[in-house]
């Protein structure tokens, strides 16, 4: 018998883990970090159903920190089996987690564990993040791999470089884990892989409840255009894993185009998003294949890149219009935290956000309109231009959800929504009902036979 507990990501978008018990032997899909408002990160402590201990195999779907932020956690409390992924997800993930654990030690070592954004003692050491890597065991797109008696294979997902959805036979039944799943037609990345059949899919619905913009570049376009006629810099949070490269390729595009913006200077200050660039390098048959332009990564000219610390606060004193690419793309972290610190208070300043951002971040609040705004200890009236383009995120809309599901070929699989917030989940699961699909929010907790 198989069975399938929803330990996270299931009433939330962050924290994603599916524990899936095969005839007694357990493992998991995906072990991330809950992130967000204080009592979302505080489930982060709760037991996990099953021992660390006695876990036999993690599979991994991609290197985003909500999908596997909590790995080195799980290692430290004993956990000694494989964890298995992707090679390019491979690279990705030893990016992300000895950033998180310098900027968890950083953050906290600073006191600014008290703000809400860091309202956590570090949660895991660059210790516990090389003893992880050690487990890791990668495993190409579609290739069988054996898990605890169950068969999986790894599909094209789309959404960052390395992302694939995990696709597990078990007792004659087709179980699918969507993981996150990308866009169609998407400048960087290909399409998603298509669905054959399935007894159970495990669908994330992040935005299922809306469509993104057809012209996600003319939007940015608009926006850079006024933020440069308001006349200070335009500052953009950014995950450092694909958006920011997405980014660099778009204002590339715009550059040809329009000469206000050739003349625009771009930073990336983001020693996090040049690793991944060199992942890109590594890994080119990962996405499209763009021009190549010596000096210009992603095809973006006037690109300084800001490594050291030094080369960071080369732009504390900037004032004329230019744009400054920096990380994290919810502003829980990282270097952004320092550009919105003196920029939020500046009338000729505009804060860029290209892409979601969750409940109880600092970037939701910020473009709920939250002021003032309380950072490094400091109340920040928020006089900045703000601008919130979801044209650019990288997870599927809710017209592209639909479009992989279909290539099922029927509706007769049973549903299952995860990461996503309540309403968005909800949302989704009547238009699949409506569609013939017997569609469930799954509920953290919640067991289910498959």
């Amino acid at each position: 018998m198989t069975e399938l507990t929803f330990v996270g990501a299931a009433g939330t978008v962050t924290g994603s883990k599916h524990l899936v018990t095969l005839d007694g032997h357990h493992f998991f899909v995906d072990c991330g970090l809950f992130q967000g408002p204080r009592e979302v990160e505080a489930l982060n402590l709760a037991p996990l159903p099953v021992p660390a201990s006695q876990m036999e195999a993690v599979v991994i779907t991609h290197g985003h920190l909500d999908h596997v932020g909590y790995l080195p956690r799980l290692v430290r409390d004993g956990y000694r089996g494989p964890i298995y992924c992707t090679p390019a997800t491979a690279d990705v993930m030893e990016i992300v987690l000895e950033d998180a654990a310098n900027i968890q030690s950083h953050m906290h070592d600073r006191g600014f564990h008290r703000e809400r954004s860091h309202s956590l003692a570090p949660f895991f050491t660059v210790e516990d993040v090389s003893a992880t890597l050690r487990q890791v065991k990668t495993v190409p797109l579609e290739t069988d791999f054996t898990v605890c008696g169950a068969t999986v294979r790894y599909h094209y997902a789309g959404h960052i470089v390395g992302a694939a959805y995990v696709d597990m036979r078990a007792g004659g039944r087709r179980t699918i884990f969507s993981g996150d799943l990308g866009r169609y037609d998407a400048a960087l990345l290909f399409d998603p892989t298509p669905l054959q059949s399935a007894d159970t899919v495990v669908c994330e619905a992040t935005y299922g409840d809306r469509e993104h913009p057809a012209d996600s570049l003319e939007e940015l376009r608009a926006t850079l255009l006024a933020g440069i006629e308001r006349g200070g810099p335009i500052i953009m949070p950014t995950f450092a894993v694909e958006r920011s490269q997405d980014m660099l390729f778009a204002i590339g595009r715009l550059q040809k185009t329009d000469a206000q913006i050739a003349r625009l200077p771009v930073h990336l200050d983001s020693p996090m998003a040049i690793k991944v660039d060199g992942v890109f390098a590594k890994h080119r048959d990962a996405y499209r294949v763009l021009p190549e332009t010596p000096g210009a990564p992603f095809g973006c000219n006037n690109l300084t890149l800001h490594v050291t610390s030094d080369e960071s606060k080369q732009l504390n004193d900037l004032n004329a219009p230019a744009i400054v690419i920096a990380s994290s793309g919810m502003a829980t972290g990282g270097r952004i935290l320092y550009h919105l610190y003196r920029n939020l208070a500046n009338p000729n300043a505009t804060i860029v956000f290209p892409g979601y951002q969750g409940q109880g971040t600092l970037g939701r609040l910020i473009i709920n309109g939250a002021s003032p705004i309380r950072l490094f200890g400091d109340q920040l009236t928020v006089r900045a231009a703000i601008a919130h383009l979801s044209g650019f995120s990288a997870h599927a809309g809710q017209d592209e959800l639909l479009r992989w599901l279909q290539t099922l070929g029927s509706t007769t699989a049973q549903v299952y929504l995860v990461h996503a917030d309540p309403p968005s989940a909800q949302t989704f699961a009547a238009i699949l009902k409506q569609r013939g699909f017997a569609a469930t929010v799954a509920q953290r907790g919640m067991t289910v036979t498959l």
